[in-house]
């Protein structure tokens, strides 16, 4: 039996977790019913859950709806917990009930499961069945949670109240009715009288019923919402803009949530600043959590398990370390280690030694080390992720307009679509709905040497970098230069990149240089991806300015693309969309009068 060493109490039942999980939460939400009936007008079910524990009562609720609901509904799960457990610990206390959830629902959801990183994580566990798994105090989550159809069924499973009363606070029961949909039902496995008199107080219906095993009692109920059941959603034809990092992660998000998708490119998939050999799966680190971490830090973790699903991108596991070579990285770092709300086994700072153990190479700085650092081939994951996808010669952006006939849409290139994304990197700035974004170019030029003797096994960042030895390679980098636009190689920039490697770096000895690459990426003003809807310009999107970063947020940077077109649960929290969104600059200049 598994149990919580901060609260002292049990996740389930000693009784019988599972059965619990049945009686409580699936009955007392009267789940098997309303999904067997009722569900013809509807398009998705959601389920939001309080604290995640174990995963038991989302698998259990997956394995109900998989056995009752019609074919075309989707159902979304949302869960909080504070405190993950390791992926190996969720695995044995569930082994036990693989017959009753089914051994491929715990695979799915452990193929998936995130890094133990404060954030919030979509899985997909099934072409009908998401869950956004979000790593934070649910009672600061719940105000920036984004749910457009409303939810209709709550799990209330906080460890017992008299043991953890944060989790029975108005501040939750108030969030909970701020996204109840109409006719929302909420059951407990308590039956505390605060808990009870409280959600009256709140307008909630509480209702005391038989409870399960030694508990005489729980309660249920339900809440009058207002958050109105999304329509039935409708796939969509949608033309996406630009093969690289940003458009074919897009692309391949909103195919698998069922849409018809035409990727354009102009030249060759990730012909652009997405076609280098190797890049680094690494957050942008910053020292205080802001909306900036919280974006890098799910989007890191994204990163993490999207690239994995394609091995023959080069996912490799190396590990980064940051060199903490100034006292301004060492605050930084220490900050961002104490603020972000990592768990020590994906973030810390270690001491020279223990960061040249892990190199592999001597280093004369500590470091802030992330072991479940990455390389990829950008090149091949864009290849891999456009795979199955519809994909056409280039068009020009500027002549992408929206129809004004009764059917709406977009013309790109002589063909009506329902949207447009323009994830082009600074040619989106030719469409004229974006050319007043403060973007611009930045140069970057990279380089790969044979690998060095000794060979770094880790990546090491630096403000350039040195990555980890791959099939007798290494690629390093990289120059950042602001409004150069040419991407013929320049010998001088080599040279600073070897000089910049050596001086972080004393013991690095590269090999001969076998290859170097330019490329041009896009940048905004203030640093931070532009994603999100155009404003007044409906069905047009934009995903850009991914800077140095694109590996990561890209991919977080499609799946939020995709919720919003689909009209399910936001994988993001609310305000961090909000400081994507292409129209923050406009609301700056405002502010500013």
């Amino acid at each position: 039996m598994i149990r919580s060493e901060i609260f002292d109490d049990i996740y389930f039942s000693a009784a019988n977790g599972w059965a619990e999980t049945q009686h409580v939460f699936l009955g007392g939400n009267n789940l098997a019913q309303r999904w067997a009936e009722g569900m013809a007008d509807r398009a998705r079910f959601t389920i939001a859950e309080t604290g995640f524990g174990t995963g038991l009562n989302m698998l259990s609720a997956w394995a109900l709806f998989d056995d009752v609901a019609p074919a075309h509904l989707k159902l979304d799960l949302v869960s909080f917990e504070l405190y993950p457990l390791t992926k190996n610990q969720i695995a044995e206390v569930l082994a036990p009930w693989a017959d009753k959830l089914g051994q491929h629902r715990i695979d799915a959801l452990l193929r998936d499961y995130p890094i133990r990183v404060a954030g919030w994580h979509r899985i997909e566990l099934s072409p009908r069945v998401t869950l956004t798994l979000i790593f934070d105090d649910v009672n600061a989550a719940l105000s920036r949670v984004v749910i457009p159809g409303g939810v209709d069924a709550w799990f209330l499973d906080g460890f017992a109240p008299a043991k953890n009363p944060g989790m029975w606070t108005d501040t939750v029961f108030n969030g909970m009715a701020r996204l109840c949909a109409p006719g929302a039902t909420f059951a407990t496995f308590t039956a505390a009288g605060f808990v009870k008199r409280a959600m009256r107080e709140l307008g909630y219906t509480v209702n005391r019923k038989r409870g399960f095993g030694y508990k005489w009692h729980m309660l249920a109920g339900s809440f009058p919402g207002t958050v109105h059941a999304a329509p039935q959603s409708q796939h969509q034809k949608i033309a996406v803009i630009g093969g690289g990092l940003a458009g074919t992660s897009v692309a391949r998000a909103l195919v698998d949530d069922g849409h018809r998708v035409v990727l354009f490119e102009r030249d060759d998939i990730a012909a652009g600043a997405s076609g280098n050999v190797r890049g680094m799966i690494n957050p942008r680190i910053s020292a205080l959590r802001s909306h900036d971490s919280d974006f890098y830090a799910s989007a890191y973790a994204r990163a993490l398990r999207v690239a994995a699903r394609y091995p023959g991108a080069g996912f490799a596991a190396c590990g980064n370390l940051h060199l903490i070579r100034d006292a301004d990285k060492e605050k930084r770092f220490t900050s961002c280690r104490d603020h972000w709300g990592w768990h020590a086994d994906h973030m810390q700072i270690v001491d020279a030694d223990t960061a040249s153990a892990i190199a592999g190479v001597r280093v004369d700085d500590a470091a802030l080390y992330l072991p479940d650092g990455r390389q990829v081939s950008p090149r091949e994951f864009c290849r891999a992720m456009a795979q199955g996808i519809e994909c056409r010669n280039g068009v020009d952006i500027s002549s992408i307009v929206r129809r004004d006939d009764e059917a709406g849409g977009w013309n790109v290139g002589g063909e009506s679509f329902d949207a447009v994304i323009l994830a082009a990197g600074i040619d989106c700035l030719k469409h004229p709905a974006l050319a007043a974004l403060p973007l611009h170019t930045v140069r970057g030029q990279i380089m790969s040497v044979e690998a060095g003797t000794p060979a770094p096994r880790a990546n090491l960042c630096f403000g350039g970098y040195i990555g980890a030895a791959q099939d007798g390679v290494q690629v390093m980098g990289s120059t950042f230069q602001k409004w150069l636009d040419t991407t013929n190689l320049r010998d001088e920039d080599n040279i600073y990149i070897l000089d910049q490697a050596r001086g972080a770096v004393p013991a690095f000895a590269p090999g001969p240089v076998v290859d170097a690459r330019a490329a041009l990426r896009c940048a905004a003003q203030d640093r931070f991806p532009v994603i999100g809807a155009l404003m007044d310009q409906p069905g047009l999107y934009v995903t850009t300015a991914h800077g140095s970063h694109g590996i990561v947020s890209s991919v977080a940077g499609a799946r939020i693309l995709a919720d919003i077109i689909g009209g399910g649960v936001w994988s993001l929290p609310g305000d961090v969309v909000e400081a994507l969104n292409p129209g923050r600059f406009a609301r700056r200049t405002a502010q500013k009068g």
